[in-house]
């Protein structure tokens, strides 16, 4: 690896026989206006200060050389060099716009290289998406270049750019000045003296647009192979086109959490990507054959898709409404499941119905969230662990559920009705949206879109005069109980027409104008509007949704008590004293340890994996779990007895009864939001106390 500081124009894009190939695992030129605006700015300001301008790295692979010709592979920095090609295009057609003979004799030779083949003329080769319009442009064909491309957007930005600074007195050859201040630190790798792209690729301090992690994972897998073209259009381009881009990391992120037992999230998908192929014994062909199944099976979960019936469909759109992306990482292998005949079309539709009234009745009655991620990513193998349940799919998910009774388990129906009640519904407005138009199309031959509705308030969500007669005695204290509660709320198109009217001006519109019968049925039969009309009509709409929502019994009942002798749960620490630990289960996972002292480590590493921000807040804070000793801390010096949780910098205290072990997992527990019912210790009878 050679690494110098040089002049962007003249050392390195003005050799005459050279042409720079963008490869095919690199992203597509992504610059918007506002890097294009922000490098002319810093050109033009070199140029009245006369000084270099350090625009950053670019990172190449000498690739074909001959004594002809040179043909470099771009590691880093393709935006810099094909927007700074753009400028200098856009440079040189306002020269010849204006007979400007210098500069048109001059930049050719920064965009073209000499007496080479047709293909190898142009300096630059982007990725295939880029090189049309790309190739249009440098060959005057604009007509044939599409507007979309940010190719053109950027070119049409620095042709206005250049006629603003010429109207403000600046040349041309003031310009292309600017351009050749910039300077940037060129470093040629040579792979045949062992250097690695891909590592130098990662540590590379990029001064441009950051990497997302389809970028890193694109890089890591296609980066260095020889047949990449053809793995870039076998697998990757296909995922990309299936899923599109933006959802690309949340599909990583999820492919992680279904096959791995470390808990992902964005933060560290890239790095657990690498161990995952790593230590599975992937070559870059088998990985990607196996994203690009998954993949197909994914793009159901973000759009529509008519490999799957509308049914399928229509409960994944449901579930993407009231934004319930936690459960993909357990539906991934049930949809493996389908995809491979172990269950039908009708057993899924059981099971995502289950999870959609499931998701409603949480949100309804307001269960915390915060742990869902971690129930969802273990769920599948709590329930599938013995392979035999699998003969009676729905039956043993059903049956998980009702023997649940942590905070995770089923909301019952009176919770579930009570919630629908009193609850502020219309917080949730896209779950209220559901609910509301769900009653509606019910049974119904004719449904409402949704997404053309919008949801109305009867009493209004400003109580002024009209409605302080309306409701007549403590009015205030029923607007304020009620006014977003299910009996009051109704759905139309006609938001703007209802607002601050009266309760007769809002029923005319809304019997002369809304198609949604069944919800407004008692709205339009009433008289008047009060506390008695707006509860009489949120229990007949309760009991509507009780129906469509119910949970059904187990046809086969599949038993997961597990009779686990010896076990106890946090709330009989007192029991453990004089015990040894064999093994402890949370969320479901068994762990085998030695003694309290590993069993509360390994445990506080499972948390850390679970969400590591919160460890470190409490590490910042000193942490206490018990009176004023510290527990969790950076300072190791503040414990009697420390341990480290897994090279974080977190240190714990380690010098604790056994007692006071199991009170600091339930701390660290509540700290999380997770239930102590998540965690069971296993043990036997032992001689004295650990301390």
């Amino acid at each position: 690896m050679r690494a110098d500081s040089v002049w962007l124009v003249k050392d390195l894009i003005e050799k005459p026989k050279r042409q720079f190939i963008i490869p095919v695992y690199q992203r597509n030129y992504d610059w918007s206006l506002t890097n294009c605006k922000k490098l002319f700015d810093d050109i033009i300001n070199s140029y009245k200060l006369d000084k270099k301008h350090f625009t950053g790295t670019i990172v190449y692979i000498r690739g074909y050389h001959s004594s002809k010709f040179d043909e470099d592979i771009i590691i880093d920095g393709q935006q810099r060099i094909t927007t700074v090609l753009l400028l200098l295009k856009a440079i040189l057609d306002k020269a010849i716009m204006i007979s400007d003979f210098k500069l048109v004799s001059e930049i050719p030779d920064y965009l073209f290289s000499k007496d080479n083949s047709e293909d190898l003329k142009i300096k630059l080769k982007p990725v295939k998406s880029d090189n049309v319009p790309f190739t249009f442009l440098m060959k005057n064909q604009n007509s044939e270049m599409s507007t979309d491309s940010n190719i053109t957007k950027n070119y049409l930005y620095f042709v206005k750019a250049i006629d603003v600074e010429l109207a403000k007195g600046l040349s041309l050859s003031d310009i292309l000045y600017g351009i050749k201040k910039l300077e940037v630190v060129e470093i040629i790798l040579d792979v045949d003296k062992g250097d690695d792209p891909q590592t130098i690729f990662e540590s590379i301090n990029s001064t441009g647009l950051d990497l997302s992690i389809a970028d890193l994972i694109r890089n890591f897998l296609l980066m260095n192979e020889i047949n990449q073209e053809k793995l870039y259009e076998d697998y990757w381009l296909k995922i990309e086109k299936l899923l599109g881009k933006n959802s690309l990391t949340g599909f990583f992120t999820d492919y992680l959490n279904f096959k791995t037992k470390d808990n992902i999230s964005q933060s560290n998908t890239y790095d657990k990507f690498k161990d995952y192929y790593m230590k599975n014994g992937f070559n870059k062909t088998s990985m990607l054959m196996d994203l690009k199944y998954y993949a197909n099976l994914y793009v159901v979960f973000i759009m529509e898709d008519n490999k799957f019936s509308p049914e399928i469909n229509g409960f994944m759109s449901d579930l993407r409404l009231i934004d319930q992306s936690t459960i993909y990482p357990f539906l991934l292998p049930v949809f493996e499941d389908f995809d491979k005949n172990l269950i039908d079309e009708s057993e899924i539709r059981k099971v995502l119905n289950f999870f959609i009234v499931y998701s409603v009745r949480r949100l309804i009655t307001g269960v915390p969230s915060n742990s869902l991620r971690g129930f969802y990513k273990t769920l599948y193998n709590r329930i599938f662990k013995d392979q035999t349940h699998k003969s009676h799919y729905f039956d043993s998910i059903l049956s998980f559920f009702m023997q649940l009774n942590t905070k995770d388990r089923v909301p019952t129906d009176d919770e579930f009705k009570n919630s629908l009640i009193n609850g502020n519904l219309y917080q949730k407005k896209n779950l209220c949206k559901m609910l509301l138009t769900t009653i509606e199309n019910n049974n119904s031959n004719e449904t409402l879109d949704v997404k053309t509705l919008t949801i109305e308030h009867i009493l209004p969500q400003t109580l002024n005069e009209v409605w302080l007669h309306e409701l007549g005695e403590n009015a205030e204290d029923i607007w304020s109980k009620y006014v977003h509660t299910l009996g009051n709320l109704t759905i139309t198109g006609y938001n703007s027409e209802l607002g601050q009217k009266s309760f007769n001006d809002k029923k005319s519109i809304i019997k002369n104008h809304s198609k949604a019968n069944k919800l407004n049925e008692s709205i339009i039969s009433a008289s008047n509007w009060s506390l008695e009309e707006i509860i009489n009509r949120a229990m007949k709409l309760a009991d509507r949704l009780l129906e469509i929502f119910h949970i059904d019994n187990a046809e086969n009942v599949i038993d997961y008590e597990v009779n686990n002798g010896n076990s106890y749960s946090l709330i009989e620490k007192e029991k453990l004293v004089s015990t040894k630990p064999v093994s402890f289960t949370f969320m479901g996972d068994k762990f085998f340890v030695k003694s309290y002292k590993q069993m509360t480590k390994t445990m506080i590493e499972n948390m850390y994996q679970i969400d590591d921000s919160i460890l470190h807040k409490l590490a910042e804070s000193n942490y206490s779990a018990f009176g004023t000793r510290c527990a969790i801390t950076y300072d190791k010096n503040l414990l009697r007895t420390h341990q480290e949780i897994k090279d974080s910098g977190i240190f714990i205290e380690s010098n604790l009864s056994t007692v006071y072990q199991l009170l600091f997992i339930e701390k660290i527990l509540e700290e999380f939001g997770l239930e102590d019912e998540e965690f069971n210790v296993q043990v036997v009878e032992s001689e004295s106390s650990e301390e």
